[in-house]
């Protein structure tokens, strides 16, 4: 982006009166912790060494991702993807620093290398015939971020097409062609993939996209820009009827509230035309940045919020004396306590004229933002779900506050009274007492069978550490709510099953009880989806390697799924512990599911005829449901004779063997048969 902006919609808007007296009656807010919406992944802002001449510091760093006292606690990095591999190194710094941190780092291209381009709009376009080149010159930017230790966790393809003030001019229909044909490849890296960012959330640019579902699966997050808004604008501006239920994340990737102004100014009236460049008078609140955050979650439902540039007198962190600012206090009253993988939940919006109210919950913990832009104000607030809440910390930012402890407020069977600051934002803090740490154990209290199925989903209870391991502990990334934790679930578009495990990273791992049946080789089935080639997981038994490296196919999409085989396994019979660890990022899992190995000579018999080969699990018997004569034989699957026998008929035998795995031969008139039997 660059400070100089389309203009602002000709209607004009009226501000309201802000009165300053004491609203003097309490107004109620019931929350509802039960009625969930989106999860939150964080707030943060750019750096562009390029265009502005200069990094961020460690000081810097330290104030805008650190979540101690008198710092913002910002969790996402946006950073620029030169057209020029040369400038590429500028960016690795900070993003290091915001990876090593926990934070995640995106990247938006503003440009093409100048070989791709041809003229159009303002400036020049991406050449259509050079689609595929670009998506190539962008992967290979992701992957150079990986290299030097700080991977990229999504990647734009287009900066503000609709500006594109000296960068890329796009047509809605060009990014749609772009997205419908080459966005998916961008996900190469193991990264997620951003639409194209509209500079002033223009819906043209992603209707076409959101009504073509084949088009949609290429794309992960819609980014938006809220240029061409302000505090006077309609909460229309933010709301998007059609993305709402697509199951895509919504972030605003970029955004200033005002740049002509100082960012410590609380509140003011100045000469702005910051917008459209007519020189105007206008009010400038540091509170409004404050109130888009909130309009931007509320009403809009985005997950993230990113600021333009971090360090500017403008921005979150002064740059004339690399402080925080009282814009980048408002922020910090969400992101410090807001943090990433909370979910935020069903709350009265705008109990009273001028004070609008949001709330989040992760865990035991309970967070209400208030932002009040009038009079003192007084709250009765409802939380009937969070009986055990004792007390909620008060955080305020104002005039002569910046984030101050307030104290605490206590909380009464889930009632609490809080009076506002006027012209504040008040964030309230709150975590019930500690529950005991769930005992580790199978999902459904039961150990999986083996043979059987096992849906990746129902991993052991017991959280992290003991039923799995999350390398992005920022909440479940996808919108089901099948579990309560940080690992990634998702409804599964596969055939068979509800859900699948996605957005896995190299480390992490999945544990399930599992009580095998009887000893014996056995089959491995892995259900699985991802779009990279050479991407491998391994499966452990009571922490012994069972399977080695094995191969996802590349299957092209996330949801489009294949059957890996791994064969044979040996299994001992008796209760044990499966972990699925993953070596490489990026695998989608449906289930595991193990059964008895056959092996090829077999199969290859078997298709002269059907096997009459059956274990008849009522009577424990194993039923040989054959014509004429025949002669058959039991064995264990290491070769020892147990039974053997002749007879005429359909007929049941091995009735006096142990339950356990057999191999029974066949020999009749229809044929040879040889079938792996499990007998209860």
């Amino acid at each position: 982006m660059n400070p100089r902006k389309n203009p602002l919609p000709a209607v004009a808007h009226l501000a309201l009166p802000l009165f300053l007296a004491s609203q003097a009656i309490a107004q109620n807010v019931t929350i509802d912790l039960n009625k969930t919406h989106q999860t939150i992944r964080g707030f943060g802002g750019m750096t562009h060494r390029v265009w502005t001449g200069y990094d961020l510091n460690a000081s810097d760093r330290n104030l805008a991702f650190g979540n101690g006292p008198g710092q913002i606690g910002m969790t996402i990095l946006r950073m620029w993807v030169s057209d020029q591999e040369s400038q590429w190194s500028l960016e690795v710094p900070t993003a290091k620093d915001v990876v090593s941190r926990g934070g995640i780092v995106f990247a938006t291209p503003w440009s093409p290398p100048s070989s791709m381009r041809v003229p159009g709009g303002n400036n020049f376009k991406l050449n259509p015939a050079n689609y595929g080149s670009f998506a190539t010159h962008l992967n290979k930017f992701a992957k150079y971020m990986k290299d030097n230790g700080a991977p990229l966790h999504a990647i734009s393809f287009a900066n503000e097409p609709d500006w594109c003030y000296d960068w890329t001019c796009w047509t809605p229909d060009e990014v749609y062609n772009f997205t419908k044909n080459n966005a998916a490849s961008l996900r190469e890296q193991g990264t997620k993939v951003i639409s194209a960012e509209s500079f002033r959330y223009d819906k043209n640019y992603y209707n076409q996209i959101l009504n073509d579902a084949n088009v949609l699966k290429n794309i992960d997050i819609i980014g938006a820009h809220f240029y061409a808004s302000d505090a006077k604008t309609a909460n229309s501006f933010f709301q998007y009827p059609l993305a709402d239920g697509k199951g895509k994340e919504r972030w605003m990737t970029e955004h200033y509230t005002e740049s002509k102004g100082d960012a410590n100014m609380w509140k003011g009236w100045i000469n702005t035309g910051d917008q459209d460049q007519t020189p105007k008078m206008d009010s400038v609140r540091a509170l409004d940045v404050a109130y888009e955050i909130h309009r931007a979650l509320v009403e809009g439902q985005f997950n993230a919020y990113v600021w333009w540039y971090i360090r500017r007198d403008y921005g979150p962190i002064k740059n004339s004396d690399g402080k925080v600012s009282k814009r980048g206090y408002c922020m910090a009253n969400y992101a410090k306590f807001v943090r990433p993988g909370f979910v935020r939940v069903e709350a009265t919006k705008n109990p009273s004229t001028h004070v609008y109210l949001s709330a989040y919950k992760k865990g035991d913990s309970v967070v209400v933002v208030v932002v009040n832009r009038s009079a003192t104000a007084n709250l009765n607030i409802s939380i009937p779900a969070a009986t055990g809440l004792t007390k909620m910390q008060k955080y305020t930012t104002s005039a002569t506050k910046n984030v101050n402890d307030d104290g605490s407020v206590p909380v009464v069977n889930g009632s609490l009274s809080v009076t506002f600051d006027a012209e504040a934002v008040t964030t309230l803090v709150g975590t019930s007492p500690i529950a005991p740490p769930e005992p580790k154990g199978p999902f459904s209290g039961t150990a999986a069978a083996i043979p059987g199925r096992i849906e990746a989903e129902d991993y052991d209870k017991g959280g992290e550490g003991k039923g799995y391991h999350e390398g992005d502990a920022q909440g479940n990334q996808f919108d089901a709510t099948y579990r309560n934790d940080d690992v990634d679930i998702e409804a599964t578009k596969d055939s068979t099953g509800a859900f699948d495990i996605g957005y896995t990273l190299a480390g992490e791992w999945l544990e399930y009880t599992v009580d095998v049946k009887a000893d014996g080789k056995y089959s491995l089935d892995l259900r699985l989806a991802e779009v990279a080639d050479n991407r491998t997981l391994h499966l452990e038994l009571d922490g012994k390697d069972i399977t080695g490296p094995v191969v996802a196919p590349n299957t092209g999409d996330w949801q489009s799924w294949t059957t890996k085989t791994v064969e044979p396994i040996s299994l001992t019979k008796g209760e044990h512990l499966l972990r699925l660890v993953f070596d490489s990022s990026y695998i989608n899992v449906n289930y595991l599911e193990f059964r008895p190995f056959v092996p090829t000579s077999v199969l290859k018999q078997r298709t002269a005829g059907a096997s009459p080969i059956r274990s008849n699990i009522a009577s424990g018997a194993i039923e040989l449901d054959t014509e004429g004569a025949f002669t058959f034989r039991i064995s264990t699957p290491d070769g020892t004779l147990l039974e053997s026998g002749a007879g005429t008929g359909p007929t049941s035998v091995g009735s006096r063997l142990a339950p356990g795995l057999y191999v029974v031969r066949v020999r009749s008139e229809s044929g040879s048969f040889e079938g792996t039997v499990l007998k209860n």
